[in-house]
């Protein structure tokens, strides 16, 4: 590697940043981000879920879980319990009217699944989703034994 060569992590952030972008656009109508959209596809009416563990599936850390969360609980499309198993921790369930609403927003996220794979072309997706995949499991793996050997 050179000192020259493009950042890695700033190609990857432009590229989020533009797919965030068109999701967010596909599903405003819908008063949804691709972030709540996503929390709200792991989410069940009748089977809550903790938000470690909604973190967990999500990729992502508790306090960008508690943001997403916060809107959705105002506006009603989830609500939050006690887990009667441990007073001390929270689960979150989807309402009647977020399954309303999660359905309602489907067709967004698939308009904007659709302008995607428009403008990449078949081959150029799955090679995408290949590369992002592969790259995700081999920096997961890395900094796994980095950590193992820091210990």
């Amino acid at each position: 590697m050179q000192p020259t060569d493009p950042c890695t992590a700033m190609k990857v952030r432009r590229l989020a940043r533009r797919t965030t972008q068109i999701y967010d656009d596909a599903l405003a109508p819908y008063g949804l981000t691709i972030g709540q959209m996503g929390l709200l596809a792991t989410l069940r009416r009748r089977e809550g879920i903790g938000i470690g563990a909604l973190a967990d599936r999500l990729a992502a850390d508790a306090s960008t879980v508690s943001r997403l969360l916060k809107p959705l609980l105002a506006n009603g499309t989830i609500r939050i319990d006690n887990d009667p198993g441990d007073r001390r921790a929270k689960l979150v369930f989807l309402t009647d009217a977020g399954f309303t609403r999660r359905a309602a927003a489907r067709a967004g996220w698939q308009a904007a699944q659709a302008s995607i794979a428009d403008t990449l072309g078949d081959g150029r997706r799955a090679a995408l989703h290949f590369l992002l995949d592969d790259a995700f499991d081999r920096l997961n793996k890395s900094a796994d034994t980095v950590k193992q050997a820091s210990q």
